[in-house]
């Protein structure tokens, strides 16, 4: 049976993105989350993964995105299909990157969110919605982490601290890469560093959409992401 291997984006639950292919389009599919977030570091999250048995097809939503491409450019996982949600090329903006988040807003936010974990979560999921037609919904429903927080400040670390410059991406497989217009967190430019790199690649870009295409445009990606299976994997 084919397999899908769901990597979540940070604050969420681990979980969050298996809804997507709870569908009777996916009805063949075995589908498994990772909660990359329960790991100490991303060393500890590689080896644990060193011999796990290989996804035909790995998820990622912004930071689980980024992981994602850091675990197959270290040739840990090696999928058919590679489906990456808004992921951040690199987040914080400097002579590499224009299109990203100031030093000072990341580290005003990550300190906010140390001293307390659920307004800062609250705040994160707001910024998720901002921008999107269903906005309200979206901020209201996100499937927000209850727990680990201690390690939710880890990964917002590992985020602010890894570039994908250094990145080997002639190991990438057929990759589909979704990303709203709207995206209060990662730029839409970003995509252009994705598209320049990997060669086998399909952009789909939402208008009136935020951080998270795959709340207002569920079926609309099922679809596309049916269209891929049936030609790739």
């Amino acid at each position: 049976m084919k397999s899908v291997l769901c990597l979540s984006g940070w604050g969420q639950n681990s979980q969050s993105l298996e809804p997507i292919f709870d569908s009777k389009q996916f009805f063949d599919l075995s589908i498994s989350s990772l909660d990359y977030s329960s790991f100490a570091c991303f060393n500890s999250l590689q080896e644990k993964l060193t011999n796990h048995s290989n996804p035909t097809i790995l998820i990622g939503w912004s930071l689980g995105g980024q992981i994602a491409i850091r675990l197959i450019a270290k040739k840990i996982l090696s999928p058919k299909l590679l489906i990456l949600i808004a992921p951040p090329f690199q987040i914080i903006k400097d002579h590499n990157i224009k299109a990203g988040m100031s030093l000072q807003v990341f580290d005003e936010f990550y300190n906010n969110f140390t001293k307390s974990s659920n307004l800062g979560l609250k705040k994160f999921s707001i910024l998720t919605a901002m921008n999107d037609v269903n906005s309200s919904k979206i901020a209201k429903t996100l499937d927000i982490k209850k727990d680990n927080h201690h390690q939710l400040s880890y990964w917002l670390e590992e985020l602010k601290r890894t570039s994908l410059f250094d990145i080997d991406f002639s190991e990438m497989p057929r990759t589909l890469y979704f990303h709203g217009a709207g995206d209060m967190i990662v730029h839409i430019a970003q995509h252009h560093y994705f598209l320049e790199r990997i060669k086998n690649f399909r952009l789909e870009i939402f208008k009136k959409c935020g951080h998270a295409p795959h709340l207002s445009y569920l079926d609309c990606i099922r679809n596309t992401i049916k269209e891929e299976i049936d030609l790739y994997v």
